[in-house]
């Protein structure tokens, strides 16, 4: 799993890489999280279940990443680690993810909100074997 940060000029973006499309969203998660805080956990000791659905894969990563982005700044709950399935279903997929995490910490070095995940310059694909993906974080 490949996280790399995009230059972007007002917003906050990364380049994600993975052998399936569950490690692309666990790699998601890695960013959003790198995105936010310094020393970010790795796992944790609190349990979360999301469940999502979307008509096309862009609008799932997107919906996934601003629900984890609720979780931090709405509920105090910064997930270290996501086991993902995601399921074509009929019109669209669907996500399911079981989150660890800690409630939020100073510690871990809070940079700043994340408004939310956006559509601009998104892209989910497979090629050549290897899931890729383009997200910019409105921050």
């Amino acid at each position: 799993m490949v996280v790399r940060p995009l230059d972007h000029t007002a917003d906050v973006g990364f380049a994600l890489e993975a052998e399936s499309l569950e490690d692309l969203f666990q790699a998601a998660l890695q960013g959003l999280l790198l995105a936010m805080f310094q020393s970010p956990p790795k796992g944790g000791s609190r349990h979360r279940r999301i469940a999502l659905e979307a008509e096309d894969l862009e609008t799932l990563l997107v919906r996934y990443l601003n629900e984890l982005i609720y979780l931090v700044q709405t509920k105090g709950f910064v997930p270290g680690r996501a086991r993902v399935r995601v399921e074509p279903k009929e019109g669209g997929y669907r996500l399911e993810a079981a989150l660890l995490g800690e409630p939020f910490q100073e510690g871990f070095g809070f940079q700043g909100e994340v408004k939310s995940a956006t559509f601009h310059g998104l892209q989910v694909a497979e090629e050549g074997g290897r899931w890729r993906a383009r997200v910019i974080l409105d921050v």
